[in-house]
């Protein structure tokens, strides 16, 4: 009899050992089912944010979705002809491959970057309409804003909010001329326009959806105001992203060799040749955060302008040991 009530007390151990490890599988089956649902509405919420961006040529940013838009104003070419002194070159703060920018003021006093393309075919105008079309949709105060634009038989002109203290490469780089930067950058301002145009690309590659690749991101585009805040401009160039997750500057006894160095990593992680090994913008910006705000009043000055390159970092197998390096970096 005892023998009898072990075998069914061992019975019933059993059903009840097959019954829990059937449930644990059906759960597992749910979650399982679950996530697929969800990976796949996700992906289709991104195909239908793609819906209209498959021929870049035609500038469709109409579906572009953005924290907020501003209208933008349509001005004249007799206006910004009026506006710049008749294009005069005492008025030229600068030049690149699409023509000339002139400092400009409009009727209502706004002191404004004149931008006038040249006739360059049909490349001149895609990045024309490119830049018009983007920006029109683009709201961040890392961003150079578009105020309006002209287009006028064979006339195409931007207007840009004016940057006081022009671009970052005058101030990298100076020469010798008229237009020469009066002062040079100290350590925290540079750190700072660093953070600052870091979060622009941020905001392109992570606060829009598709993000915005810039494609064009160099010193001469990034932009300086009176404060030496900075921006990022110049979107010629710029496509759709995918969802998918000259002088010698000198800046001795003015620096930290550990912040340099660490400034350094941050930048050869960012340059890897394989997308997967680089990190993301909001990484970036978390990495640099801590080095403007740190007080450096105690801080190890530098005791040379140059340094040593580090070597370069391997590539990780993983973001998520990527992120970690990132944060390491930090003090």
């Amino acid at each position: 009899m005892e023998e009898e009530d072990e075998y069914r007390r061992k019975e019933r151990l059993a059903l009840l050992v097959i019954v829990v490890l059937a449930s644990l599988a059906v759960a597992s089956l749910l979650v399982a089912f679950s996530y697929y649902c969800y990976i796949r509405n996700k992906v289709a919420k991104r195909f239908e944010n793609h819906k209209g961006f498959g021929n870049e040529d035609k500038g469709a940013f109409s579906n572009l979705q953005v924290a907020s838009s501003k209208g933008l104003q349509v001005f004249t070419f007799k206006q910004l002809h009026s506006a710049t002194g008749g294009f005069s070159k005492s008025n030229v703060v600068g030049k690149g491959g699409f023509g000339l920018v002139y400092r400009g003021v409009l009727h209502d006093g706004r002191k404004v970057a004149i931008k006038f393309m040249d006739e360059a075919g049909k490349q001149g105008a895609e990045e024309f309409k490119m830049e018009v079309e983007l920006l029109s949709r683009l709201c961040s105060p890392y961003l150079l804003a578009l105020l309006g634009y002209c287009s006028d038989n064979n006339h195409k002109l931007l207007v840009y909010e004016f940057m006081a203290n022009g671009g970052l490469q005058e101030h990298l780089y100076p020469g010798s001329g008229p237009n020469a930067p009066s002062m040079k950058l100290d350590w925290e301002t540079r750190l700072r326009i660093a953070l600052e145009a870091a979060k622009g690309l941020e905001y392109l590659h992570e606060h829009i959806s598709p993000p915005v690749i810039h494609r064009d991101f160099k010193s001469s585009n990034i932009l300086l105001d009176k404060y030496f805040h900075a921006k990022v401009s110049d979107f010629g160039l710029a496509k759709l992203g995918s969802d998918k997750a000259g002088g010698y500057v000198s800046t001795r006894g003015q620096y930290s060799m550990k912040e340099v160095i660490q400034v350094a990593a941050i930048a050869a992680m960012c340059v890897q040749p394989e997308a997967d090994y680089r990190p993301l913008m909001a990484d970036v910006v978390q990495s640099l955060v801590p080095l403007v705000k740190i007080h450096r009043s105690t801080s190890k000055v530098g005791s040379s302008s140059s340094f040593h390159a580090t070597k370069s970092p391997t590539p990780q197998s993983s973001k998520a040991r990527q992120v970690e390096d990132m944060h390491k970096l930090s003090p």
